[in-house]
């Protein structure tokens, strides 16, 4: 496996993959080179299998637009969370030096890439050749930042992930203390009690919300894959799921004060333009909701 591995898949990612034979390059996308991997870079198991052997990552990966059909979730905030998974699978696998290309001085990645403890060098602006600076702050190892004028880039459209239908990321204040599982405990006691048609009901590993007398979805802890700071539930079954293979996922982001929960690659059982007003309203409306009664916990 490759020791040098390239998050992103846009120009400068293509750019550097060249220059540095060998260098792997992960991207959510659809990939077609044989160094390539597809991998989901917000969800932190997928992001250490991508990561395995690395021991310099270069993170050009970013939020640029919508990466599915129905986006709930501001860029800044799928940043976040990218950064966050990048960070924490960084810093098990090994790699000892992190680099990344920083998208202006408040760059939401950067704090958080610093919080996973693994040696951050940050590339401001990036002048008339980037890949250039690029490849210097690889070969000169951890902790040097280095500040040039902007880089001029063309803006490619931004085409959203063909089999990702939804992808909704709310971010709240973590009420102090609170583990990610405590987090996802609070949403499910909270809920019946803000919405009078809506029960839960919870047996050993299982969930299942019931909404005007119809199971409408059934959560199940995801094997293997919760911890602390991240507690993974799959939407398996219930009348408003289609595909059964959805992540709900409650997080606390390395900076510790940050929680944020995440519902990636739902598929409606409702026809698209109907859920689009309907329960995914609902949803929006209720994750609202939902932060303002996490903000009283603080």
């Amino acid at each position: 496996m490759s020791t040098l591995t390239i998050a992103g898949a846009g120009p400068l990612a293509v750019a550097l993959a060249q220059r540095r034979a060998g260098a792997r390059v992960i991207s959510p996308r659809a990939v077609t080179e044989p160094t390539w991997w597809r991998a989901d870079l917000t969800s932190i198991p997928e992001a250490e299998v991508a990561l395995a052997g690395t021991k310099t990552l270069v993170v050009l990966a970013r939020s640029r637009g919508a990466p599915a059909r129905l986006t709930q979730a501001a860029t800044d905030d799928l940043d976040r969370l990218l950064a966050d998974s990048l960070g924490r699978a960084a810093k098990r696998v090994g790699v000892t030096h992190v680099v990344l290309f920083a998208c202006g001085a408040d760059d939401v990645r950067v704090p958080l890439l610093r919080a996973s403890g693994v040696p951050l060098s940050v590339l401001h602006g990036g002048g008339p050749d980037p890949v250039a600076q690029l490849e210097a702050l690889i070969d000169r190892g951890p902790g040097a930042d280095v500040s040039t004028e902007a880089y001029r880039a063309e803006r490619a459209p931004v085409v959203p992930r063909d089999d990702l239908l939804v992808c909704s990321v709310q971010r709240f204040g973590r009420p102090a203390g609170w583990s990610a599982e405590q987090v996802a405990r609070a949403y499910l006691q909270w809920l019946p009690g803000k919405f009078p048609t809506v029960r839960t009901s919870t047996v050993g590993a299982t969930s299942a919300i019931t909404a005007f007398g119809t199971r409408a979805l059934v959560l199940r802890e995801a094997p293997g894959r919760s911890e602390p700071d991240s507690f993974v539930l799959e939407v398996a079954d219930g009348a408003l799921s289609k595909n059964g293979a959805a992540r709900f996922e409650f997080r606390v982001l390395l900076d510790q004060t940050t929680a944020m929960v995440a519902l990636v690659g739902f598929e409606p059982t409702l026809p698209f333009p109907l859920y689009h007003v309907t329960q995914a309203f609902m949803h929006e409306r209720i994750m609202k909701r939902f932060g303002a009664f996490l903000a009283d916990q603080r």
